[in-house]
């Protein structure tokens, strides 16, 4: 086992692990970024580095990046490739934060509060644009007409999201539905893409494919999970976002299904209301203790980090599948 090896391991934080065990490629991946985002006009460049070159996880393209590496891919695209990916996720957070009227995004102002919605918006469109005219340099067709149809997938996502506020009928089914086209997606072929640039066989890209839809599920279970249950202290934000904006996520879903009559007439009547406080949100997590909802809402997250580990069964032994390992690993002790 080798240092790195060692130290991703042990370190609390796998995404940092992660990029650092991905070195110069991330070195290049943020320099791409960098370049890309330069423009005649200054405040497109302003306002794409006010989102981008902050505090970010970046693990979309670091998936890219590191099964690029773990599939011995000797070409290049998949900068370009890693790039077009954390373009396509961040356009859909400057039209998620317009339409959630948000005020931070990654312990900073929301672009949309210093520069307002238009220019948010506008931005948002600059960079799908820029994703695409980017793929265009690497002449793949294929992984063209894929991004294609998940930028397709990824604007019904936001669609159904913002359609289905307070909506106390959502389904687990119709929920389901809702985040992978919203989340998973864009997971999914970050993980398969470099297997298509790769030249690998059919059964490894789907393989890849299903590793990064199940894990992209779990991470946003994950998400629902930590707005009711995370530690505020170390988020370093308040829980109940989703709530209070009257989303329905996987923890309220359980928790009306499996309520009583008289919870449930509850439930709805606060959903009903047309903004919802403090009080409300402890009630909430009253009804969700006797609903057994915390525990449940783990359990269901659980479900696809298992899936996701039999997904990448086969790279059993390779020195960076390690690195997938403990980030399936991180999601079950996430608290923040």
């Amino acid at each position: 086992m080798n240092e790195t090896h060692k130290k991703s391991k042990t370190s609390t934080n796998p995404i940092d692990s992660l990029a650092n065990h991905l070195g110069t490629s991330v070195k290049r991946l943020n320099n791409e970024i960098k370049k890309n985002i330069q423009d005649n006009e200054v405040i497109v460049t302003e306002i794409a580095s006010h989102l981008l070159m902050g505090k970010s996880k970046k693990i979309r393209p670091l998936l890219t990046l590191l099964i690029a590496k773990m599939l011995k891919y000797n070409g290049t695209a998949h900068y370009n490739l890693a790039v077009c990916i954390e373009f396509i996720h961040n356009a859909t957070l400057l039209h998620d934060d317009v339409i959630d009227d948000a005020i931070v995004r990654r312990g900073k102002e929301a672009t949309n509060i210093i520069w307002g919605n238009k220019l948010s918006i506008l931005i948002g469109d600059y960079l799908l644009s820029k994703s695409f005219k980017l793929m265009v340099k690497d002449k793949s067709i294929k992984v063209l007409e894929i991004l294609s149809e998940t930028s397709l997938i990824l604007a019904r996502g936001q669609i159904q999201d913002a359609n289905n506020i307070s909506n106390a009928s959502l389904s687990e089914k119709e929920y389901l539905k809702l985040i992978f086209a919203k989340t998973a997606e864009l997971f999914s072929v970050s993980c398969y893409l470099p297997a298509i640039l790769a030249k690998k066989n059919n059964k490894i890209q789907i393989q890849l494919k299903n590793f990064g839809k199940n894990f992209g599920m779990a991470f946003q279970l994950s998400d629902d999970y930590l707005d009711y249950f995370g530690d505020s202290k170390k988020m370093g934000k308040n829980i109940g976002k989703d709530f209070y904006e009257g989303k329905i996520t996987y923890p309220l879903i359980h928790c009306l299904k499996s309520s009583s009559k008289i919870n449930q007439n509850y439930l709805n009547k606060i959903l009903s209301k047309k903004s919802r406080n403090k009080n409300d949100f402890v009630k909430v997590l009253k009804i969700m203790k006797l609903s057994n909802t915390k525990s449940e809402s783990l359990k269901f997250m659980t479900k696809y980090l298992k899936k996701a580990q039999k997904n990448i069964k086969r790279f059993e032994g390779d020195s960076d599948k390690v690195y997938l390992d403990n980030l399936i690993n991180y999601l079950l002790i996430r608290d923040h």
